[in-house]
């Protein structure tokens, strides 16, 4: 009977989450970290701190991040990850700033991916929302898991689109980014 006692309870998966793995989460460094495509730009019009990221008519921003550390090693990784996201978007909230109407509900896209050390993906998760928030903006969670070997870099990829385009920076803001990964 002695032996039979531990075979009753379960094995405990013990999981360790990291610390934010973006670079200027917050654009208080301006660009610093990212990389920009097409129409947008740092403003300093909201925020704690003082700065957002504010989507024209089509614009985007990228950023890779390493998932290994000096205490992190690649066996590590090759037990499998998560990666979660948070983003805190202001979408259609029209009236603020000066601008009276800015048309219907904008979009915002974020893409979570996991490369191998080469650069290659290996896994990969995309949600495009038209959500309208409120002038405070709205975290959106979006999580990527992937269980097989290789994963050493995470990116996370951001976009807007302007409904009301052509226009003068009247797409979705996009604030406070933060991506913690989850690991044996």
């Amino acid at each position: 009977m002695k032996y039979l006692i531990p075979l009753l309870f379960p094995l405990a998966v013990y999981a360790d989450t990291t610390g934010n793995l973006i670079t200027n989460g917050t654009f208080n460094n301006g660009t610093t970290g990212w990389t920009t495509l097409g129409d947008a730009q740092v403003i300093s019009d909201c925020c704690p701190g003082g700065h957002d990221f504010e989507f024209g008519d089509n614009g985007s921003i990228t950023q890779d991040f390493n998932l290994y550390s000096d205490t992190i090693t690649q066996p590590m990784l090759n037990n499998g990850i998560t990666l979660n996201s948070t983003t805190e978007w202001q979408n259609g909230e029209g009236g603020v700033g000066g601008w009276s109407n800015n048309g219907d509900a904008d979009s915002f896209t974020v893409r979570l991916q996991i490369k191998d050390s080469l650069g290659n993906i290996l896994a990969t998760t995309t949600q495009t929302r038209t959500d309208v928030t409120g002038i405070n903006g709205v975290d959106f969670l979006d999580t990527l898991t992937y269980t097989g070997t290789g994963s050493n870099i995470g990116n996370i990829y951001l976009s807007g689109q302007d409904a009301a385009a052509p226009a003068n920076l009247g797409g979705p803001n996009v604030d406070n980014i933060s991506v913690t990964m989850e690991y044996n």
